[in-house]
């Protein structure tokens, strides 16, 4: 079996990553565990990171979503196929309407790497989901409204301008 870990980080890496991994929302775990057990009926078991890892249930997740999306998922045990349900979980929900930036890299997930990314991943996609009237009895992500678009030209405008 292949390991892609690049072994322990030491000094301003260990540090990037235990800054990473001091923002990861425990309770955002449970809402996203809760919410993706609703959709898809499956569940992620006790571990959070390794119920997703294979990509099966993410896989699951947006063909729930948006029905079709990704047309194989493979069940296999090996890497590169888990690796490859990732990779179309993240060409499924790009095209769904996920920005780019928002979306978290396969080795996130894989390989643990960058956890919080994930979950910042799956709870945006929970509000895009909300916004194209996908309702589930879990409230998770942030539902986007575009109805003042002045407001958050201003919004962005401060932003920008700190």
């Amino acid at each position: 079996m292949t390991h892609f870990n690049k072994g322990p980080s030491y000094g301003l890496s260990a540090k990037v990553k235990n800054k990473i991994a001091s923002k990861y929302d425990h309770q955002a775990e449970e809402d996203l565990r809760n919410w993706i057990e609703e959709v898809t009926g499956m569940s992620t078991g006790t571990n959070f990171q390794l119920g997703l890892k294979d990509g099966i249930i993410l896989c699951e997740l947006i063909n729930k979503l948006q029905p079709g999306s990704v047309k194989k998922v493979n069940e296999s045990s090996l890497n590169w196929p888990q690796l490859e349900n990732i990779g179309n979980f993240i060409k499924a929900i790009q095209a769904y309407g996920m920005k780019p930036h928002d979306i978290f890299e396969a080795n996130d997930l894989f390989e643990n790497g960058n956890m919080t990314q994930v979950q910042t991943t799956l709870v945006a996609l929970a509000g895009l989901a909300k916004t194209k009237g996908f309702h589930t009895t879990i409230d998770i992500g942030v539902k986007l409204g575009f109805s003042n678009n002045r407001t958050h030209f201003f919004v962005l405008f401060c932003f920008f301008t700190v």
